[in-house]
């Protein structure tokens, strides 16, 4: 594992139930339809050329139960220091910017993070 992971596992909480990735076999990150108003960490789709969206990570008892997220991660990436966003105060992604996406393969959508 390398030393990042360990980082995450040790300084973020889950966005859902706000306990420990300590005993998460995974970092589950998600892509939340919200736009966020920092930098890292976001994701977005580079065949649009869109970002900015952000994110959160679920725990792995979260994740399986399906819940949803309450908050929105931000972080520094060199210190881990996170802020944490309430999902409800975020603004909504236009569903209609992904449209022209409904053109491609199945499968073929450039998400990145």
């Amino acid at each position: 594992m390398s030393d990042y992971i360990k980082r995450i596992r040790e300084k973020i909480k889950c966005c859902a139930c706000s306990g420990s990735l300590a005993d998460s076999k995974e970092i589950n990150v998600i892509c939340l339809m919200k736009e966020a108003e920092w930098k890292h960490p976001t994701w977005g789709n580079v065949i649009l050329g869109i970002y900015g969206f952000a994110t959160a990570i679920l725990c792995d008892k979260c994740l399986r139960k399906r819940k949803k997220p309450k908050w929105a991660l931000e972080w520094d990436e060199r210190t881990l220091e996170a802020r944490y966003h309430p999902v409800k105060r975020l603004k909504d992604v236009p569903r209609e910017v992904f449209y022209p996406l409904d053109e491609l393969e199945p499968g073929r959508h450039g998400i990145a993070g």
